[in-house]
This record gives C-alpha cells, structure tokens and sequence, in this order.
C-alpha cells in the first residue's frame, strides 16, 4: 500500500501564525479506527447498561406486582371474615334480645349501638372502616356483657323453676279435689284445701320442688305431716305418712324421697293429703304440676 502523506495546516487566529504538519495516511487511518473502535466500545457498554437496568427493573416490578395480587387477596380474605364476623355478631344479637324477652329483661336496656349493615359496602370508604377492628371488639363487648345478664337471669329463673311445685309427689290416683265436699266424718258440706292421691301405704313420696323441710312431726287429723319451705313465700304440706325419709332442716332436691303414704291422722284409707301455700293462702295444688309430670 502506497504510503501517502498529509500537510496538516493550522492558522492561528490573533497573531495570523501558522504551523504546519506532516501526517503520514496509514497514521490517520489507525487513529479513525481506533477512535471507532473506542465508540464502539462506549455504544456496547451503554446498551449493556441499559438493558441490565431494564432486566432489573422488570425484576423488581413482576415482583411488587405478586406482592400486590398476594397483599389483594390477602385484603379480600380479610373483608370477607369481617363481613362474616359481623354478621354472626349480628345474629348473636338478635338471639340475646329474643332470650331476654324469654326470661322477663328488658329488651331496651340491653341495646347495643350498630356498627353497620348492608349498606357497610356502598362505598370504598366505607370498606375501609371494616378494618377498624375496635367496632367489633366494642360489639363483642357488649354481647359479653349482655350474656352475663342473661345468665344471671337464666340462673335465677331456673332457681325459681327448680322450687316451683310441679309434679304429683305420689303415684296413684286423685280421689278428691282442691273443693267443697261432704266431709267423711261429718258428713257436713265442707272446703277439702287440698288434694288426696290414693295409693298403696309404703307408695314413696317425693319432694315436688327443692327447699328446706320446716316441720316434720304428729300434727292433728293430719297424722304424720311434713312441710317443705321452697321459698317466695311457698310452702307445700304432706300429710297421713307413715314415715318420714328427711329431718327438720334437711334440703331437698326435686325428686328427693321425704317419706311413704300411710293412714295416720283423720284418714279412712292409706292416700296422701297434698296442699300448696302461697303468702298463707291455699291453693290448688293442680294448677302447679305439668301435665307431662303429674305421675312419673
């Protein structure tokens, strides 16, 4: 390759000097290719980098992104078991409102302050306020409280119902009634207090309600009598025993022996004489015992 030289002037622009070079072909030829070569390189590299960054960024945004699905269904999940909660919170309440007008309280004094309905979801804000989980915790509350007082009131109901006279205390038969007849021994019209179940002597007797025997002993035309305190001011009396299975003082429980049916006292035949007092008056012993429970 013929080698071919270059003058390269240069002028200066002050003082009009001017200098002039001598620049071989294959000189200037190497210099242009390795100036190329440099951009070149520089070019690569810049590509390199971006598309690294590029690699990276898409990286990163497919990962925010699985975390965005999973932080969705995570929150979907969430508002859902609220919704949920809500509405079994709901139902509880509904159920202690129906048990407290059961048991005689006051519906009125029970209520608790909402904390939504349907219309919760109208609005995306009002989404958001399921997450306030202070709503919930106040219902929940509430509800607590409100089952205290029903428990309390159950108790005393069940307490209440536990000394209420309410089955026959003897098997056997009524032969006479709470009313007037013609007495046995006088043969004069007059008023049977109570009511007379016949049955075989020895028949058990059992208490019809929990209380306290009050009086166990010999008491006139009564023969052997008992009497069971069971409070609220009732009392239930048991005469014409022929022995006693409890003390004065003793507890009883309904269903509890007391004693056997006998003939003692003003009596033609082995029976037992039930009566039922309330605030001293007598009353009809069958207006107390369930039907499903007269014998058992």
């Amino acid at each position: 390759m013929k080698n071919n030289k270059y003058n390269i002037m240069i002028i200066g622009n002050k003082n009009g000097e001017c200098r002039q070079f001598q620049v071989s072909g294959k000189l200037i030829i190497s210099a242009t290719a390795g100036l190329a070569l440099l951009l070149t390189f520089f070019v690569t590299m810049a590509m390199v980098n971006v598309e690294w960054n590029s690699s990276k960024y898409q990286e990163e945004l497919s990962a925010l992104t699985k975390e965005h699905e999973k932080l969705k269904m995570a929150n979907e999940a969430y508002l859902k078991a609220s919704i949920d909660m809500e509405n079994k919170l709901r139902s509880f309440d509904e159920k202690t409102i129906k048990l407290a007008q059961y048991v005689g309280l006051e519906p009125s004094g029970l209520e608790v302050d909402g904390i939504g309905g349907p219309e919760i979801l109208e609005n995306e804000l009002n989404q958001y306020l399921r997450y306030d989980l202070g709503l919930m915790d106040k219902r929940a509350g509430q509800l607590e409280e409100r089952f205290d007082e029903l428990d309390t009131a159950f108790k005393a109901q069940t307490e209440r119902l536990d000394a209420t006279p309410s089955i026959l205390p003897a098997r056997g038969w009524i032969s006479s009634g709470y009313k007037y007849r013609t007495d046995p021994f006088t043969k004069k019209r007059s008023f049977h207090s109570g009511i007379d179940i016949s049955c075989p002597e020895g028949t058990p007797i059992y208490a019809p309600a929990d209380g306290v025997v009050i009086k166990r002993g010999y008491s006139g035309g009564f023969g052997k009598m008992l009497e069971i305190n069971h409070g609220e001011n009732m009392k239930t009396r048991y005469g014409h025993l022929s022995e006693f299975n409890v003390s004065k003082g003793s507890r009883v429980k309904r269903g509890d022996l007391i004693g056997y049916v006998g003939s003692t006292g003003r009596s033609t035949a082995p029976h037992l004489h039930y009566e039922i007092h309330q605030d001293d008056k007598q009353i009809n012993p069958m207006k107390y015992i369930i039907r499903e429970a007269k014998t058992f």
